[in-house]
């Protein structure tokens, strides 16, 4: 073989391997090509999901305003009374300032296992008996020092004497959790 076909060879082998690395970088470039036109529309998925989030969250946040706002005016009420311990202390303190006569008291914790947010009760029944006046400002009392409680039972007789009611008063005063995790409610 004569340098020229040897060079010839040469120059054909070189021009194969540009052609072969051309293709190579034209196959290379396409790809990436690909890759950034399915991050485009990856992010462009992304954004809207964020728009769609966006205007879900403010739709949650517009209708339950109303439950937020409840909540808020009731805080003060609820921090007042989480343990069950509290809860007996304002009942007695309640009957020591007021001055009625007690005539039998008994308080009892249970237990809700199912509800999170108010996992346990205080159960109470109370028999007093004192003027009348007296008794219906103590129960009003009641009502604004716990307006949390729950009554369950009232039973209005008349006392001793023409002045004297007997009242028996059941009720119950929940011990909420404000921090207790909340199911979310399925969705519509």
């Amino acid at each position: 073989m004569n340098g020229t076909k040897i060079a010839c060879v040469v120059l054909m082998m070189f021009v194969a391997t540009i052609a072969y690395g051309t293709q190579i970088m034209h196959q290379r470039a396409k790809a990436m090509k690909e890759e950034a036109e399915m991050a485009e529309t990856d992010c462009r998925n992304a954004a809207t999901a964020s728009e769609v989030a966006s205007t879900t969250l403010t739709r949650l946040k517009y209708d339950s305003g109303d439950l937020s706002q409840f909540l808020n005016d009731w805080k003060p009420f609820i921090k007042r009374i989480q343990t069950v311990q509290e809860a007996e202390q304002v009942l007695q303190s309640l009957l020591r300032n007021s001055g009625i006569l007690t005539v039998s008291q008994k308080f009892e914790v249970r237990e809700h296992r199912e509800n999170k947010m108010m996992p346990r009760f205080l159960q109470g029944t109370l028999v007093v008996e004192d003027e009348f006046s007296k008794t219906m400002n103590w129960l009003g009392e009641l009502e604004r020092k716990v307006p949390l409680s729950r009554v369950t039972s009232c039973r209005l007789r008349q006392g001793e004497t023409g002045r004297q009611v007997n009242l028996e008063l059941r009720f119950e005063i929940p011990i909420i959790d404000l921090e207790a995790p909340v199911d979310a409610p399925p969705a519509q």
